[in-house]
């Protein structure tokens, strides 16, 4: 189960900018515009599947449905015990079928001008946002009891 996350529009021009294999970690990068001084990054980390096109504008991430969410997460080879460890997201687009990530994780930051270290998480990275998976309640739990 997710968290009720609403959808998240991002108004810049997206390119996926890098995927490790090695750390399971993607990078989409808007560059600042005339309107805006700091350049946007997305970091999705552990990465499990994705479905992408050359560039979004703007980025959505709009959490996916129950049944695409499984789609996903099968079409990942993600099993069932572990689905909960994972945020599905699908990027709408308006003349496309839509992306899709499957991911632990994504960090949206906001990177100074700066030439050295704009596709990086710096010292300068300001966290705009923090999209993770809820993992459900143990109900069997005590925590947070009265």
């Amino acid at each position: 189960m997710i968290s009720a996350m609403e959808v998240l529009t991002l108004q810049r021009r997206f390119r996926p900018w890098r995927y490790g294999v090695s750390h399971s970690e993607l990078l989409m990068h808007g560059h600042a515009d005339a309107n805006g001084d700091e350049h946007i990054n997305v970091l999705f980390e552990d990465v499990r599947a994705v479905k992408l096109r050359t560039f979004y504008d703007p980025l959505v991430l709009q959490p996916a449905d129950e049944q695409t969410r499984l789609s996903i997460l099968d079409f990942a080879q993600v099993p069932a015990r572990f689905h909960a460890r994972f945020l599905c997201l699908t990027l709408p687009t308006p003349d496309a079928e839509p992306g899709f990530i499957a991911c632990a994780r994504a960090t949206v930051l906001s990177t100074s001008t700066d030439r050295a270290g704009i596709y990086d998480w710096t010292d300068r990275s300001r966290v705009l946002h923090d999209l993770r998976p809820i993992e459900p309640r143990d109900p069997h739990s005590t925590e947070g009891a009265r």
